[in-house]
Protein backbone atom coordinates (compact mmCIF):
# COMPACT_ATOMS: atom_id res chain seq x y z
CA UNK A 1 0.00 0.00 0.00
CA UNK A 2 0.78 3.75 -0.89
CA UNK A 3 2.55 5.56 1.95
CA UNK A 4 0.08 7.93 1.15
CA UNK A 5 -2.66 5.29 1.89
CA UNK A 6 -1.07 4.44 5.37
CA UNK A 7 -1.20 7.76 6.32
CA UNK A 8 -4.47 8.61 5.37
CA UNK A 9 -5.41 5.31 7.60
CA UNK A 10 -3.26 6.58 10.74
CA UNK A 11 -5.14 10.13 10.35
CA UNK A 12 -8.67 8.68 10.28
CA UNK A 13 -7.99 6.02 13.03
CA UNK A 14 -6.29 9.31 15.30
CA UNK A 15 -9.43 10.95 14.77
CA UNK A 16 -11.63 8.22 15.72
CA UNK A 17 -9.52 7.68 19.12
CA UNK A 18 -9.79 10.72 19.84
CA UNK A 19 -13.08 11.90 19.17
CA UNK A 20 -13.79 8.21 21.52
CA UNK A 21 -11.69 8.84 23.83
CA UNK A 22 -13.32 12.48 24.78
CA UNK A 23 -17.06 11.26 24.56
CA UNK A 24 -16.41 8.38 26.90
CA UNK A 25 -14.43 10.48 29.37
CA UNK A 26 -17.00 13.00 29.47
CA UNK A 27 -19.39 10.13 29.94
CA UNK A 28 -17.52 9.33 33.01
CA UNK A 29 -17.42 13.13 34.22
CA UNK A 30 -21.27 14.22 33.50
CA UNK A 31 -22.33 11.19 35.58
CA UNK A 32 -20.44 11.92 38.42
CA UNK A 33 -21.23 15.59 38.30
CA UNK A 34 -24.93 15.40 37.88
CA UNK A 35 -26.67 13.03 41.07
CA UNK A 36 -29.78 12.83 38.80
CA UNK A 37 -27.77 10.78 36.23
CA UNK A 38 -26.56 8.38 38.60
CA UNK A 39 -28.49 5.51 38.47
CA UNK A 40 -28.26 1.83 37.72
CA UNK A 41 -28.91 2.00 33.66
CA UNK A 42 -26.42 4.81 33.69
CA UNK A 43 -23.67 2.55 35.67
CA UNK A 44 -23.59 0.32 33.57
CA UNK A 45 -23.03 2.62 30.52
CA UNK A 46 -20.47 3.60 32.04
CA UNK A 47 -19.06 0.27 31.93
CA UNK A 48 -19.36 -0.14 28.73
CA UNK A 49 -17.62 3.26 28.01
CA UNK A 50 -14.87 1.72 30.10
CA UNK A 51 -14.42 -1.12 26.98
CA UNK A 52 -14.81 2.17 24.82
CA UNK A 53 -12.32 3.95 26.73
CA UNK A 54 -9.34 0.57 26.51
CA UNK A 55 -9.69 0.71 23.05
CA UNK A 56 -9.53 4.40 22.58
CA UNK A 57 -6.23 4.14 25.02
CA UNK A 58 -4.69 0.94 23.75
CA UNK A 59 -5.86 -0.80 20.43
CA UNK A 60 -6.09 2.33 18.36
CA UNK A 61 -2.90 4.04 19.43
CA UNK A 62 -0.80 1.00 18.53
CA UNK A 63 -2.75 0.71 15.45
CA UNK A 64 -1.98 3.89 14.46
CA UNK A 65 1.54 3.48 15.31
CA UNK A 66 1.73 -0.11 13.42
CA UNK A 67 0.46 1.54 10.02
CA UNK A 68 3.02 4.34 9.84
CA UNK A 69 5.77 1.93 10.10
CA UNK A 70 3.48 -0.65 8.22
CA UNK A 71 4.87 -3.66 9.99
CA UNK A 72 5.09 -4.68 13.71
CA UNK A 73 8.27 -3.39 15.05
CA UNK A 74 7.27 -3.86 19.04
CA UNK A 75 8.24 -7.38 19.74
CA UNK A 76 6.46 -10.78 20.83
CA UNK A 77 5.42 -10.20 24.46
CA UNK A 78 3.31 -7.05 23.03
CA UNK A 79 1.48 -8.66 20.23
CA UNK A 80 0.29 -10.73 22.99
CA UNK A 81 -0.71 -8.54 25.28
CA UNK A 82 -2.00 -6.12 22.61
CA UNK A 83 -3.99 -9.61 21.53
CA UNK A 84 -5.44 -10.48 25.01
CA UNK A 85 -6.52 -7.00 25.15
CA UNK A 86 -8.22 -6.82 21.69
CA UNK A 87 -10.55 -9.70 22.33
CA UNK A 88 -10.84 -8.49 26.25
CA UNK A 89 -12.57 -4.89 24.93
CA UNK A 90 -14.69 -6.78 22.41
CA UNK A 91 -16.24 -9.62 25.25
CA UNK A 92 -16.66 -6.63 27.84
CA UNK A 93 -18.25 -4.64 25.80
CA UNK A 94 -20.84 -6.95 24.25
CA UNK A 95 -21.43 -8.65 28.08
CA UNK A 96 -22.02 -4.63 29.15
CA UNK A 97 -24.31 -4.76 26.35
CA UNK A 98 -26.15 -7.93 27.73
CA UNK A 99 -26.57 -6.61 31.06
CA UNK A 100 -27.85 -3.32 30.33
CA UNK A 101 -30.59 -5.30 28.27
CA UNK A 102 -31.31 -7.22 31.14
CA UNK A 103 -31.24 -4.47 33.73
CA UNK A 104 -33.77 -2.67 31.53
CA UNK A 105 -35.88 -6.25 31.25
CA UNK A 106 -36.12 -6.21 35.15
CA UNK A 107 -37.34 -2.58 35.27
CA UNK A 108 -39.64 -2.62 33.08
CA UNK A 109 -41.49 -5.92 32.80
CA UNK A 110 -40.12 -7.70 36.19
CA UNK A 111 -40.58 -4.08 38.02
CA UNK A 112 -41.66 -6.09 41.44
CA UNK A 113 -38.48 -7.79 41.83
CA UNK A 114 -35.87 -4.90 40.34
CA UNK A 115 -34.86 -3.62 43.27
CA UNK A 116 -34.20 -6.86 44.84
CA UNK A 117 -31.86 -8.10 42.41
CA UNK A 118 -30.56 -4.12 41.36
CA UNK A 119 -29.51 -3.18 44.75
CA UNK A 120 -26.31 -0.52 44.44
CA UNK A 121 -24.14 -3.92 45.89
CA UNK A 122 -25.66 -5.98 43.29
CA UNK A 123 -24.86 -3.60 40.45
CA UNK A 124 -21.06 -3.19 41.53
CA UNK A 125 -21.08 -7.56 41.70
CA UNK A 126 -22.80 -7.74 38.03
CA UNK A 127 -20.06 -4.77 36.57
CA UNK A 128 -17.41 -6.40 38.17
CA UNK A 129 -18.63 -10.27 37.02
CA UNK A 130 -18.34 -8.61 33.37
CA UNK A 131 -15.17 -8.09 33.55
CA UNK A 132 -13.84 -11.52 34.93
CA UNK A 133 -16.22 -13.39 32.19
CA UNK A 134 -14.47 -11.20 29.75
CA UNK A 135 -11.13 -12.05 31.21
CA UNK A 136 -11.41 -15.70 31.52
CA UNK A 137 -12.67 -15.79 27.85
CA UNK A 138 -9.54 -13.92 26.70
CA UNK A 139 -7.59 -16.02 28.29
CA UNK A 140 -7.41 -19.25 25.38
CA UNK A 141 -5.14 -18.17 23.39
CA UNK A 142 -2.84 -17.54 25.98
CA UNK A 143 -2.77 -21.50 27.65
CA UNK A 144 -2.65 -22.85 24.33
CA UNK A 145 -6.05 -22.81 22.71
CA UNK A 146 -5.48 -20.94 19.40
CA UNK A 147 -2.84 -18.29 19.09
CA UNK A 148 -1.99 -14.51 19.10
CA UNK A 149 -0.65 -12.99 15.76
CA UNK A 150 0.40 -10.09 13.53
CA UNK A 151 -2.67 -9.46 11.01
CA UNK A 152 -0.84 -7.19 8.59
CA UNK A 153 -4.26 -6.67 6.93
CA UNK A 154 -5.33 -5.11 9.96
CA UNK A 155 -2.04 -3.99 11.26
CA UNK A 156 -2.85 -5.19 14.86
CA UNK A 157 -2.06 -8.62 16.55
CA UNK A 158 -5.43 -10.71 17.15
CA UNK A 159 -5.98 -14.26 16.83
CA UNK A 160 -4.67 -16.02 13.73
CA UNK A 161 -8.25 -17.10 12.70
CA UNK A 162 -6.79 -19.82 9.74
CA UNK A 163 -5.07 -21.56 12.24
CA UNK A 164 -7.53 -21.81 14.92
CA UNK A 165 -10.99 -22.60 13.37
CA UNK A 166 -12.61 -24.07 16.62
CA UNK A 167 -11.61 -20.56 18.37
CA UNK A 168 -13.12 -18.50 15.90
CA UNK A 169 -16.63 -20.80 15.93
CA UNK A 170 -16.47 -20.08 19.87
CA UNK A 171 -15.85 -16.49 19.78
CA UNK A 172 -18.51 -16.10 17.27
CA UNK A 173 -21.15 -18.59 18.76
CA UNK A 174 -20.26 -17.77 22.67
CA UNK A 175 -19.39 -14.57 23.14
CA UNK A 176 -21.11 -12.59 20.18
CA UNK A 177 -24.38 -14.45 19.15
CA UNK A 178 -24.78 -15.45 22.90
CA UNK A 179 -25.55 -12.48 24.54
CA UNK A 180 -26.94 -10.89 21.34
CA UNK A 181 -29.96 -13.94 21.67
CA UNK A 182 -29.96 -12.96 25.40
CA UNK A 183 -30.59 -9.16 24.25
CA UNK A 184 -32.86 -9.80 21.54
CA UNK A 185 -35.09 -12.20 24.12
CA UNK A 186 -34.87 -9.30 26.53
CA UNK A 187 -35.97 -6.27 24.14
CA UNK A 188 -38.45 -8.56 22.49
CA UNK A 189 -39.74 -9.32 25.84
CA UNK A 190 -39.91 -5.54 26.73
CA UNK A 191 -41.88 -4.48 23.54
CA UNK A 192 -44.41 -6.93 23.45
CA UNK A 193 -45.31 -5.98 27.29
CA UNK A 194 -45.62 -2.59 26.51
CA UNK A 195 -47.39 -3.37 23.91
CA UNK A 196 -49.87 -4.83 25.82
CA UNK A 197 -49.09 -3.16 29.46
CA UNK A 198 -52.02 -0.13 28.71
CA UNK A 199 -54.77 -2.28 27.39
CA UNK A 200 -54.33 -4.72 30.01
CA UNK A 201 -53.99 -1.40 32.92
CA UNK A 202 -57.30 -0.14 32.04
CA UNK A 203 -59.61 -3.77 31.86
CA UNK A 204 -57.76 -5.65 34.34
CA UNK A 205 -55.56 -4.33 37.34
CA UNK A 206 -56.03 -2.24 40.43
CA UNK A 207 -55.35 1.73 40.63
CA UNK A 208 -52.16 1.06 42.39
CA UNK A 209 -50.84 -1.47 40.97
CA UNK A 210 -51.32 0.10 36.77
CA UNK A 211 -50.29 2.83 38.33
CA UNK A 212 -46.41 1.26 39.14
CA UNK A 213 -47.11 -0.09 35.87
CA UNK A 214 -47.49 3.30 34.30
CA UNK A 215 -44.21 4.89 34.88
CA UNK A 216 -42.65 2.10 33.62
CA UNK A 217 -44.18 2.35 30.28
CA UNK A 218 -44.28 6.26 29.90
CA UNK A 219 -42.91 7.99 26.77
CA UNK A 220 -39.94 8.74 28.86
CA UNK A 221 -39.38 4.95 29.55
CA UNK A 222 -39.61 4.03 26.17
CA UNK A 223 -37.96 6.86 24.69
CA UNK A 224 -34.65 5.26 26.93
CA UNK A 225 -35.90 1.44 25.61
CA UNK A 226 -35.51 2.72 22.44
CA UNK A 227 -32.17 4.68 22.91
CA UNK A 228 -30.82 1.31 24.06
CA UNK A 229 -32.00 -0.21 20.62
CA UNK A 230 -30.00 2.16 18.93
CA UNK A 231 -27.24 1.19 21.09
CA UNK A 232 -27.63 -2.44 20.43
CA UNK A 233 -28.27 -1.87 16.58
CA UNK A 234 -25.05 0.36 16.33
CA UNK A 235 -22.83 -1.95 17.81
CA UNK A 236 -24.01 -4.86 15.49
CA UNK A 237 -23.80 -2.54 12.54
CA UNK A 238 -19.85 -2.00 13.47
CA UNK A 239 -19.19 -5.12 14.33
CA UNK A 240 -20.85 -7.72 12.01
CA UNK A 241 -18.39 -7.64 9.17
CA UNK A 242 -15.51 -7.56 11.40
CA UNK A 243 -16.96 -11.07 12.60
CA UNK A 244 -17.34 -11.88 9.05
CA UNK A 245 -14.27 -11.06 7.94
CA UNK A 246 -12.80 -13.85 10.60
CA UNK A 247 -14.92 -16.84 8.86
CA UNK A 248 -13.22 -15.15 5.19
CA UNK A 249 -9.66 -15.30 7.01
CA UNK A 250 -10.19 -19.53 7.72
CA UNK A 251 -11.87 -20.62 4.57
CA UNK A 252 -11.11 -17.47 1.95
CA UNK A 253 -7.64 -19.38 0.32
CA UNK A 254 -6.14 -16.23 -0.32
CA UNK A 255 -5.14 -12.83 1.82
CA UNK A 256 -8.51 -10.43 1.76
CA UNK A 257 -7.82 -7.03 0.38
CA UNK A 258 -6.30 -4.40 2.40
CA UNK A 259 -9.51 -2.11 2.15
CA UNK A 260 -11.75 -5.11 3.69
CA UNK A 261 -9.85 -5.98 6.17
CA UNK A 262 -8.99 -2.66 7.33
CA UNK A 263 -12.46 -1.47 6.91
CA UNK A 264 -13.76 -3.51 9.12
CA UNK A 265 -11.28 -3.17 11.57
CA UNK A 266 -12.17 0.35 11.32
CA UNK A 267 -15.58 0.13 11.39
CA UNK A 268 -14.98 -1.52 14.50
CA UNK A 269 -13.35 0.84 15.99
CA UNK A 270 -16.09 3.63 15.02
CA UNK A 271 -18.48 1.64 17.70
CA UNK A 272 -16.44 3.31 20.78
CA UNK A 273 -17.45 6.72 19.34
CA UNK A 274 -21.13 5.90 18.82
CA UNK A 275 -22.64 5.58 22.50
CA UNK A 276 -21.51 9.48 23.29
CA UNK A 277 -23.16 10.19 20.41
CA UNK A 278 -26.35 8.62 20.65
CA UNK A 279 -27.00 9.30 24.17
CA UNK A 280 -26.27 13.04 23.56
CA UNK A 281 -28.60 13.16 20.61
CA UNK A 282 -31.29 10.52 22.36
CA UNK A 283 -31.15 12.05 25.99
CA UNK A 284 -32.41 15.63 27.24
CA UNK A 285 -30.48 15.14 30.23
CA UNK A 286 -27.29 13.73 28.87
CA UNK A 287 -27.56 16.32 26.19
CA UNK A 288 -27.86 18.84 28.81
CA UNK A 289 -24.71 17.47 30.51
CA UNK A 290 -22.66 17.20 27.43
CA UNK A 291 -23.41 20.35 26.85
CA UNK A 292 -22.19 22.38 30.27
CA UNK A 293 -19.41 20.47 30.55
CA UNK A 294 -17.90 21.39 27.49
CA UNK A 295 -19.14 25.19 28.03
CA UNK A 296 -17.08 24.83 31.32
CA UNK A 297 -13.93 23.72 29.41
CA UNK A 298 -13.92 26.75 27.04
CA UNK A 299 -15.34 25.40 24.07
CA UNK A 300 -17.16 28.69 22.59
CA UNK A 301 -19.99 26.92 20.40
CA UNK A 302 -21.02 25.26 23.28
CA UNK A 303 -20.98 28.21 25.64
CA UNK A 304 -23.18 29.82 23.02
CA UNK A 305 -25.76 27.14 21.98
CA UNK A 306 -25.86 25.90 26.08
CA UNK A 307 -29.01 28.16 26.14
CA UNK A 308 -31.02 27.24 23.46
CA UNK A 309 -30.40 23.42 24.49
CA UNK A 310 -31.44 23.97 28.16
CA UNK A 311 -34.83 25.53 26.90
CA UNK A 312 -34.88 22.53 24.35
CA UNK A 313 -34.64 20.19 27.21
CA UNK A 314 -37.34 21.78 29.42
CA UNK A 315 -39.52 22.35 26.20
CA UNK A 316 -39.21 18.13 25.70
CA UNK A 317 -39.26 17.38 29.59
CA UNK A 318 -42.37 19.29 29.87
CA UNK A 319 -44.18 18.23 26.65
CA UNK A 320 -43.22 14.26 28.48
CA UNK A 321 -44.26 15.08 31.34
CA UNK A 322 -48.05 16.70 30.29
CA UNK A 323 -48.15 13.65 28.32
CA UNK A 324 -47.88 11.50 31.45
CA UNK A 325 -50.18 13.70 33.79
CA UNK A 326 -52.66 13.50 30.65
CA UNK A 327 -51.98 9.24 30.47
CA UNK A 328 -52.26 9.19 34.35
CA UNK A 329 -55.22 11.10 34.57
CA UNK A 330 -57.40 8.56 32.06
CA UNK A 331 -55.78 6.04 33.93
CA UNK A 332 -57.48 7.44 37.02
CA UNK A 333 -60.40 7.60 35.63
CA UNK A 334 -60.44 4.20 34.31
Amino acid sequence: MSITGLYLEAGILTLIAIVALTGNVSLYLIVFRSRSLQKNSNYFTLNLALADILVSLVNMPVTVYTIIQNQWTLGEVACQALGFVNILSFISSVLSLALIAINRLFFVVYWKDYKRYFRPRRVKFYIFLTWLIALLLSMPPLLGWASFGYVPGKSYCFVIWRENASFAYFMVLVCFFGPLITMGFCYSRILWFTKNAKRKIQNEMSKSTRNCIFRNVSPEESRITNTLLIVLGAFIACWLPFAITMFLDIYYPHRLPRWIDMGSLMLGYINSLCNPIIYSVRNTQFRKAFMELYALCGIKWFKRNRAAVVVSSARQETEESSVNRRQSKSLEVA
